[in-house]
């Protein structure tokens, strides 16, 4: 049986549709949005990541930002292709639109 997305992730599918036909699918564990089959955003241990680009994480490690991380035989696996969504991104609407388009558009979905 197919886990149900949490509360969290339905907000975000909520919130993101405004961007444009949204699709929400599972990913490793989590979660993954996309538009026009490139996805942009993802969910994962209940964080929200965008797909970088050289651009897009320099503007997130400005923000305080930093890459998706893991732990694999005792070791800490670090996936720089993945950076978290600034913390205002929780608080604010506008602003989690505004850097889910940013990273829409290094994806290639808008």
């Amino acid at each position: 049986m197919a886990k149900a997305p949490s509360e969290y992730v339905l907000y975000l599918e909520d919130e993101l549709a405004a961007l444009g036909p949204l699709e929400r699918t599972r990913f490793f564990g989590g979660w993954s949005f996309a538009m026009r089959g490139a996805r942009f955003a993802y969910v994962l241990r209940g964080r929200l990541y965008f797909p970088v680009d050289e651009a897009l994480r320099a503007a997130l490690e400005a923000e305080g930002c930093g890459p998706f991380e893991y732990e694999k035989g005792g070791k800490v696996v670090t996936v720089t292709r993945f950076f978290e969504a600034p913390s205002a991104c929780l608080d604010d609407p506008e602003t989690l639109r505004d850097w889910a388009a940013r990273a829409a558009r290094t994806a290639g979905a808008m």
